[in-house]
């Protein structure tokens, strides 16, 4: 037997090779072919539902409202597996027709589902869903008060207030659902007993007229929720003083005043409270005080600042009963003119004036009109040469509970001090 040479050897392993890789490909094309034959089914979900409404009911100004989600189809094709690879929402139309709808209210419209290419091989076999319900009527926008309905609770001797960021909402949508409207509100509920400070989320939430809960399907809302901060203060009782003007050092007014409420409840931080122990009334001025029992029925409490006042007093009632001092009038001829500056020169062209004391009957017996000095404070006024009026107050020595009633004037003559 002959010996191959080399070039026979290979020649007779590539032909070999060459068979085998024939018949690969052959399988190959024939599993390709068979697969690519058989048809699948393949469902392809979220296609937005296009609502059709008729022009003329358009023109009449009704809108479909289908809630705060436009609504979506799921739709079933089938067809060759190869093709059905590349098909997406975008390749149907899915349609919910109102066109035969000419008035407002709840309508169930067919939908339909189309493909936007007719030549396409694929079959559509199912879509879902078969209908959809939606709203026609006319659109209407409101503002709405927001109320505070936020539920927590603060230990004993502390004070809680919420605060919301929003006070109003915006809501639109079909106008019969805004006419049943009759209340918005901030609606959270906090556990627990609070002494701190703290943060709730609440919903808003809207009531018809008999505080049934509505749904917001078919509105729009500018605000949904909201961060509401709830302010946990300590609490403090402190006494209510009356406020005074021009009232005498040495009048002692313990058992002739009464003050209705005598304290209010204050609400603070407990670095702010601690230095407080009573609050003020506004002023009562005492050059408009006689010897006689006068009543002030509602003067302003005032609140230190960081505080809040929580009792139902905002103010007070002060009775003062002077009825048991006495009066004497004096003529004073001593004037004093303050605050001049030194380019200026005052001379008081009143030579007297007639003022009214009130004070104890044993002090008035010690006073004279030597004692009073007349005082004319020119610092705050806008100085011009010439005669001017001015307003004039009084100064007792020896004495220190006398005070003048009334209000007093004298005439200056301002030159130029030269």
């Amino acid at each position: 037997m002959k010996k191959q040479s080399l070039s026979q050897k290979i020649l007779s392993k590539n032909y070999i090779v060459f068979i085998i890789s024939l018949v690969i490909s052959i399988a190959i094309w024939t599993y390709m072919s068979l697969n690519a034959s058989n048809d699948t089914t393949v469902t392809i979900s979220n296609i937005p539902i296009q609502m059709e409404l008729s022009e003329s009911t358009r023109d009449l100004g009704l809108q479909i409202f289908t809630g705060e989600e436009q609504p979506v189809a799921s739709v079933t094709v089938t067809g060759n597996r190869t093709l059905l690879g590349s098909v997406k929402a975008s390749d149907f139309t899915v349609t919910a027709s109102a066109n035969s709808v000419t008035s407002s209210g709840f309508f169930t419209l067919p939908v339909s589902t189309t493909k936007k290419n007719p030549t396409s091989t694929f079959q559509i076999t199912n879509s879902t869903p078969s209908s959809v319900t939606v709203m026609v009527d006319y659109f209407k926008e409101s503002e709405f008060n927001i109320q505070d309905e936020i539920s927590f609770s603060v230990k004993d001797g502390y004070y809680g207030a919420a605060s919301m960021p929003y006070t109003k909402v915006t809501i639109s949508g079909p106008q019969s659902e805004l006419m049943k409207i009759s209340k918005v509100a901030a609606v959270a509920n906090v556990d627990g007993e609070l002494t701190e400070s703290a943060d709730a989320e609440a919903s808003i939430v809207i009531y018809d007229e008999n505080g049934n809960e509505l749904s917001t399907k078919l509105l729009s809302m500018n605000v949904k929720t909201m961060t509401v901060n709830i302010n946990v203060l300590k609490e403090k009782t402190v006494k209510v003083e009356a406020g005074y003007a021009n009232k005498p050092s040495g009048l002692d007014l313990t058992n002739l005043t009464e003050i209705y409420p005598s304290s209010i409840l204050l609400a603070g931080s407990e670095e702010t409270l601690k230095t407080i122990v009573s609050v003020k009334t506004e002023t009562i001025d005492f050059s408009t005080l006689s010897n006689e029992k006068k009543t002030f029925s509602a003067l302003a409490i005032n609140i230190p600042e960081k505080c809040k006042n929580i009792s139902n007093n905002a103010t007070a009632k002060v009775t003062l009963d002077l009825s048991g001092l006495s009066k004497k009038t004096f003529d004073i001829d001593t004037f004093k003119v303050e605050g001049l500056s030194s380019d200026f020169k005052a001379e008081v062209t009143s030579k007297s004036i007639s003022v009214t004391v009130i004070g104890t009957e044993a002090e008035l017996n010690e006073l004279s009109a030597d004692n009073i000095t007349a005082q004319i404070d020119v610092t705050d006024s806008n100085l011009k040469t010439g005669s001017v009026e001015m307003p004039v107050t009084f100064k007792f020595s020896g004495v220190n509970g006398c005070w003048a009633y009334g209000s007093y004037r004298a005439n200056l003559n301002i030159s130029e001090n030269k």
